[in-house]
């Protein structure tokens, strides 16, 4: 076709209502083109008016970097629009800003350490910008930090007051390390709430040194709540520098400090998040008006933030420790499809199917060091309304989870959500559990404080613990309404099943390596409070030590009809709770033909008593490493018969002969990068 005709073709079909047009866009392009190949649109924005008079249409993204001012929302208006790299091409979806103007700080800040003196540098950013992440040629670098060292090492001791409508008071027992903080908020406070290191976060605002006391901020938890010990860190401040690598931002000033590993900063390539969202699919559910048959596809979404926790909303889920927030974040949407696309550095999760997800299809796709989970699939709380269901996530390489003080975060997590096929995944580097799925427990309903929105305030000032399961009290029958609020009504494990959809969910064929690497509870592969028939099949599961404080595939509480067989093991350690742990309580699994491979005595099943799973026959040992080369060829084969993991990665298990090396914390790849250039 002559290319004068293909230009007209083209311009008539974005000018044509109702016309499946093909439209393009360049950050080299211009608004004011038709949106052609030869003449591209510059913004996303732009292709999308376009793409809405012409329903069906495809966008192609061509290479370049696309930084997001703002959100880049999809409605239902964008419903049977796809938006695709183009063939061959690399575009690239930022929320980061470039932080330029380096120079080594002449004049010592207040509470400069003596091991930073004379190697500070400075730059000047937008007064207010308060972000919680920074990338120096690449590579993150390291938030100031009053403890260095691993959580059980925290130093330090703390009480606290009643939470109230201004926060909660915490006076801390060394009160020379509130010396010279801000009062601004820019300094949060970190303190394990719970066993083996379930943690919460607050916005630190009101420091006294003197009286060693400050205000702690947060509507996801509250101290109190479930503390565990007295340990605790503080972040982003001066006085917290103290080594290469360490910065923080005084929002107050406009200014930001680090301390370089190479100790010159003129010539690095530095970059913040600014938005904490890239892409938003937003349905109206209430009105019936879903988006559909959206398509991304061959996209890079880099540099997001986290929502401080003080401004979290009071619509978002606050059950444990992971945020609800997502890089791509999706709600009230069918039939949409995410492929091919590479989602990193994201300060909260990669992914989030929340609510009304029905049919979603994340397949192939590269999810690496998120702040939170890999992928969030969230449906309502404990009810009748069951809406987030149907979904498959395959094929997807999913690295380097919970960076971002959201340590409970795994692969892939599920809570409330059901009939969903999860398989062919390379799941690393989790800082908690690599696929977990969950409800809500009856002992939460049975509380009034949980199960009335309305009365949902508990005994300590303002934090309402219905966010933590949002239960839908509501589909309730008026006689058990009733009897939760009288206190006469107890549910039981069978009365709470038809409210718990997190059921029929299939996790097959998936690899997982390196699981817990932050917390010890919790399991490779996890269930809690969960309904019926889900199934665990064929996975591999691969860990250079021990897990102290759980099963390798765990069955916690009410994780009942389970179907797991076939599941290849090799940990170099023992599982505290049994390689497969199931509470003695449980009725209806299924649990056979599973191997621990590679099996050595010393690593026996450790005192998990109940949990103890050889007595119980639930799996067989092997000395041997055959089981587990088969299992890798057999997910492998089916992985690139299907198109293979996107990037091409290594499984991270050792190969025959390969020294075993134990995991340390999380690590970028050498020559991995990430620019907005």
């Amino acid at each position: 076709m002559p290319p004068r005709l293909t230009n007209l073709l083209l311009l008539l079909a974005s000018a044509t209502p109702g016309f499946a047009a093909e439209l393009h866009v360049s950050p080299d392009g211009n608004d004011a083109n038709p949106g052609t190949q030869a003449k591209p649109f510059a913004t996303l924005e732009r292709a999308q008016q376009a793409a809405r008079k012409n329903k069906g249409s495809t966008v192609w993204l061509h290479t370049g970097s696309y930084i997001l001012n703002k959100t880049f929302v999809l409605t239902p208006e964008d419903s049977g629009t796809a938006y695709r790299a183009a063939r061959g091409e690399t575009p690239k979806l930022t929320g980061g800003r470039p932080i330029t103007g380096w120079k080594k700080v002449e004049q010592e800040p207040s509470g400069v350490t003596a091991a930073a003196k004379g190697k500070l540098w400075v730059a000047d950013v937008p007064k207010g910008w308060r972000f919680h992440y920074l990338y120096v040629d690449g590579q993150p670098a390291t938030r100031s930090q009053l403890n260095n060292t691993h959580w059980r090492k925290w130093s330090g001791d703390f009480s606290y007051a009643q939470q109230t409508k201004d926060g909660q008071l915490v006076t801390i027992k060394r009160k020379d390390q509130l010396a010279n903080l801000p009062s601004n908020g820019d300094v949060e406070m970190t303190a394990i709430m719970a066993q083996y290191g379930v943690m919460g976060n607050g916005v630190v605002t009101d420091v006294n040194p003197e009286a060693g006391t400050l205000m702690w901020h947060s509507n996801q938890t509250q101290l109190g709540f479930r503390v565990f010990n007295k340990n605790f860190t503080l972040s982003n401040a001066i006085p917290f520098i103290d080594q290469p690598g360490e910065w923080c931002v005084d929002s107050a000033a406009g200014k930001v400090y680090i301390w370089p590993v190479s100790g010159d900063m003129s010539k690095a390539e530095v970059v913040a998040p600014k938005l904490y969202e890239l892409v938003r699919v937003q349905g109206d559910e209430a009105k019936g008006k879903l988006v559909e048959n959206v398509t991304l596809s061959g996209l890079t979404m880099t540099c997001t933030d986290r929502l401080p926790e003080n401004e979290w909303p009071s619509d978002w889920l606050k059950r444990q420790w992971e945020n609800v927030d997502a890089m791509l974040y999706v709600e009230s949407a069918r039939n949409c499809t995410f492929s091919g696309n590479r989602l990193l550095f994201s300060g909260s999760s990669g992914i989030t199917l929340n609510l009304f997800c029905q049919g979603i299809r994340v397949e192939g796709n590269e999810i690496g060091w998120n702040g939170s989970d890999g992928i969030f699939m969230c449906g309502y709380g404990p009810g009748t309304l069951d809406v987030n269901k149907d979904n498959v996530i395959t094929r997807n390489w999913i690295h380097d989870m919970g960076l971002g003080n959201y340590w409970h975060s795994n692969g892939v997590q599920i809570y409330q959500s059901g009939h969903n096929q999860i398989t062919q995944n390379l799941v690393q580097n989790s800082a908690y559990s690599a696929i977990s799925i969950s409800g809500g427990a009856s002992t939460f309903l049975d509380n009034p404080s949980y199960f009335f929105k309305d009365d949902a305030r508990g005994n300590e000032g303002e934090f309402k613990y219905w966010e933590m399961f949002r239960i839908r009290s509501e589909d309730f029958p008026k006689q058990i309404q009733d009897g939760v609020r009288n206190k006469t009504y107890k549910f039981n494990r069978d009365s709470v099943k038809p409210y718990m959809h997190t059921r029929n969910n299939l996790v097959e064929n998936n690899i997982v390596v390196e699981p817990e690497q932050l917390l010890d509870e919790g399991g490779a592969i996890y269930a809690w409070w969960c309904g019926k028939d889900n199934a665990w099949k064929d996975n591999l599961v691969f860990k250079s030590s021990g897990m102290p404080g759980s099963s390798i595939l765990a069955l916690d509480d009410v994780a009942e009809y389970f179907t797991i067989t076939g599941n290849v093991i090799w940990m170099e350690g023992r599982a505290a709770c049994g390689t497969i742990g199931v509470r003695p309580a449980e009725r209806g699994c299924v649990i056979k033909d599973n191997i621990r491979a590679c099996f050595k005595p010393e690593f026996a099943d450790g005192g998990g008593g109940n949990r103890n799973g050889i007595k119980e026959g639930f799996y067989t040992t092997d000395p041997t490493r055959e089981p587990v080369d088969r299992m890798i060829k057999t997910i492998t084969d089916k992985v690139n018969a299907a198109g293979g993991w996107l990037g091409n990665p290594k499984t991270g298990i050792p190969g025959p002969g390969e020294p075993l090396k134990v995991q340390g914390e999380h690590t970028l790849p050498p020559g991995s990068r990430m620019t907005i250039q």
